[in-house]
């Protein structure tokens, strides 16, 4: 006996089941939908040369000393 045969039944939870469609088509789903979010996200999100234009036309800090 292998090491996935002594621990078959723990693994066996996480499969989808073989004879229906729903649980496997719900997890391609997820899959798929997850993936549109993140894709969805990294467009819409800020581009990176415009991020870093703001801090490089920040006005300068001008400390100034007393006497």
């Amino acid at each position: 006996m292998n090491g996935f045969e002594k621990h078959a039944a723990f693994y066996r939870a996480y499969l989808t089941e073989d004879r229906s469609l729903i649980p496997l088509t719900v997890a391609l789903a997820t899959i798929v939908g997850l993936w549109l979010l993140v894709y969805l996200v990294a467009v819409v999100g800020p581009d990176p040369e415009h991020a870093a234009q703001p801090a490089a036309k920040a006005p300068a800090v001008v400390q100034t000393t007393t006497r």
